[in-house]
């Protein structure tokens, strides 16, 4: 045989026989010798993908796929070819989109504005992702994508963006978990996640807060009535049955609503019940007494006593106040709202659908139409 171990002529004759479909294979083996092979004249690569395309149309889905990913990281990939997989249905088009480096950038936009989950989380999977395509995606209705987008080390969000992936964090524990356990995002920037996080989180998002030059978006609310948080940790302390009114007065002080000071003060950690008392400037010492009165069950355990206690001492008025401001926002604790997912004709689909349903082939909206776009 010669260096070329199947002339492309020979292919060509083997997927013109009659009989059985050699084309898949033929495909394949084809793609195989094309990137094995390490110089190619000009008419070498226009044969291959001559033939190449028209193999392309007469190939099942699987097979394009498995075309995609041999061709995804080859430079010398006809261009043509490398367009015509683009246009293809999801799973074909994923690898080019995810590994590609001569894949347009209008064609990245577009796909991370309109395309499905699948597109969509081929892009956010990129190794040259930039600050325009993670600010797009970080706003992608299917959590699969911010997934993704968070699994990627390239992938470095200014602060709006993390802003939007946290709050969709709070309502989807596995892009919680993702985004947390992410050790170069801004950890004062994941403070709404506070509650999720480790112990050894916890204490960086504190550190963060404390470092940060500047007061962060969810600054401290203003405190009033702090002295009545005195006065109910007294009355707590003399009369059993009393320390609903530690809550109540840490909510006035704190300009919070009666189910905001209620379901941070249940919170079973107790460290959101720290926060609210340390952000009304209750020192260590009233800390302690107000877990001994309000909180009896964390008071029973010595290990957790002294740990909050601990906390309390650690944590400046000014942080435990970011910290309870970044709980009780409005849009942290709402339920996410579900989004229609916009497929490239416009038409809505459902982001759970978008995953797995098939997609016509479609063209890709020129540069200046994603920026005008992108300005509207």
């Amino acid at each position: 045989m010669s260096d070329e171990l199947l002339p492309v002529e020979t292919l060509d004759r083997l997927s013109r026989q009659e009989g059985v479909d050699v084309r898949p294979i033929l495909v394949r083996v084809l793609t195989d010798l094309f990137i094995q092979k390490p110089h190619h004249a000009p008419e070498e690569v226009a044969r291959y993908e001559e033939l190449a395309l028209q193999l392309i149309e007469t190939v099942d889905a699987h097979t394009r796929a498995i075309v995609a990913r041999k061709l995804a990281e080859e430079p010398r990939a006809p261009r043509r070819l490398i367009d015509r997989l683009l246009q293809d249905e999801p799973a074909v088009a994923a690898p080019i989109l995810a590994r590609c480096l001569d894949v347009p950038r209008h064609v990245l936009l577009t796909v991370a504005l309109d395309g499905g989950a699948i597109e969509a989380s081929a892009v956010a999977l990129r190794s040259d992702i930039d600050s325009d395509i993670i600010r797009i995606l970080s706003h992608h209705p299917d959590d699969l994508v911010l997934e993704s987008l968070v699994a990627n080390p390239a992938a470095k969000p200014g602060e709006a963006s993390l802003a939007a992936l946290v709050s969709r964090a709070l309502a989807a524990p596995p892009l919680a978990s993702a985004v947390l356990r992410r050790q170069d995002f801004d950890a004062a920037g994941l403070a709404p996640l506070y509650l999720l996080a480790s112990r050894e989180r916890r204490a960086e998002i504190r550190q963060a807060l404390e470092s940060r030059p500047t007061r962060p978006a969810f600054a401290a609310r203003p405190v009033r009535n702090a002295d009545a948080v005195d006065a109910a940790l007294v009355e707590a302390a003399t009369e059993s049955g009393r320390s609903h009114v530690i809550v109540e007065a840490l909510g006035e002080a704190l300009g919070l609503k009666p189910e905001e000071a209620a379901w941070l003060a249940s919170e079973p950690s107790g460290e959101a019940f720290v926060m609210m008392l340390r952000a009304t400037g209750v020192d260590s010492d009233s800390v302690a007494r107000a877990l001994l009165v309000g909180q009896p069950e964390i008071a029973a355990s010595v290990a957790r006593f002294f740990e909050l206690v601990e906390v309390a001492e650690s944590t400046s008025r000014a942080v435990a106040g970011d910290i309870v401001a970044a709980l009780t926002r409005t849009e942290a604790r709402a339920p996410a709202r579900h989004e229609p997912l916009l497929d490239p004709s416009g038409t809505p689909e459902r982001a759970g659908a978008a995953r797995a349903a098939p997609r016509a082939r479609r063209t890709f909206s020129r540069a200046g139409d994603v920026a005008a776009r992108q300005r509207g």
